[in-house]
């Protein structure tokens, strides 16, 4: 896989545009504990992949979030990165299938490939999206290579637990 490269644009962060006025990193910190927050506790999810996924380690600048899969078993890791983005890794089978850049300029997630601009075309989606809550997830695949897609050219996993509340818990 290529160099690890964020998007050419400065992430976006609601909290850093609205009236919070936060800082970039302190922004970028907050999206990687709201994402691992997402599994904090155990979850089992379905769609083009079923398994279950649960947080193996965080800190305040990195995490990494196991799974198991019809697909096949790995991790995904969450790193932040000096351009304040939130770097996404996803292994299978320990080999890297691929890499993503998360920013969060609304209540959901977006993400996008390596050296990508980051520009979202006026009546279209991110290549790559999570929901508010973290309930689910859609790829599209012409975007990340690595990634099968289904019939039509997605990838999408979704909670299968929705009537669980996850609360995202500080150690």
């Amino acid at each position: 896989m290529s160099e690890a490269k964020p998007p050419t644009r400065e992430p976006y962060y609601i909290d850093n545009e609205s009236d919070h006025g936060w800082p970039l990193d302190q922004c970028a910190r907050g999206l990687l504990s709201t994402l691992w927050g997402f599994v904090y506790s155990p979850r089992d999810f379905k769609g083009s992949a079923n398994g279950h996924t649960w947080l193996a380690h965080h800190d305040e600048n990195n995490a990494r979030i196991a799974f198991t899969s019809d697909k096949g078993d790995g991790q995904v890791q969450l790193s932040t990165h000096e351009s304040h983005w939130v770097r996404i890794e996803v292994f299978v089978s320990g080999a890297l299938i691929f890499r993503a850049w998360a920013d969060e300029p609304y209540e959901e997630k977006e993400f996008w490939p390596d050296g990508a601009d980051g520009i979202v075309p006026p009546d279209g989606d991110p290549p790559g999206r999570i929901s508010k809550r973290g309930s689910w997830l859609q790829i599209r695949c012409a975007n990340f290579p690595g990634v099968r897609p289904d019939a039509y050219g997605y990838w999408n996993i979704e909670l299968a637990d929705l009537d669980v509340i996850v609360v995202n818990t500080p150690e």
